[in-house]
């Protein structure tokens, strides 16, 4: 397979990937500002749920480096290796 084809079916196989809203970019878009920072007593009152967001966020984040990982991993393979 040459590498042009590979590339494709790697953006084939990225373009399944569903969309993903994370809670924490609806969360700090939910939170008022107050001069110029987020209002902490805000932040405060819905705290379990930004717990929620940031243990959300911080999965997705570590799936996504085990994913670019992997993708580095078949990059970094050589035409004798397959």
């Amino acid at each position: 397979m040459t590498e042009s084809a590979d590339i494709e079916r790697v953006v084939a196989a990225l373009k399944k990937v569903p969309e993903k809203r994370l809670l924490i970019i609806d969360l700090a878009n939910r939170i008022p500002m107050k001069d110029g920072q987020l209002d902490y007593d805000a932040v405060t009152a819905i705290q379990p749920e930004v717990n929620m967001a940031v243990a959300e966020a911080k999965m997705y984040g570590t799936q996504t480096l085990m994913a670019v990982d992997s993708l580095k991993r078949l990059i970094a393979r050589g035409k004798d290796d397959v």
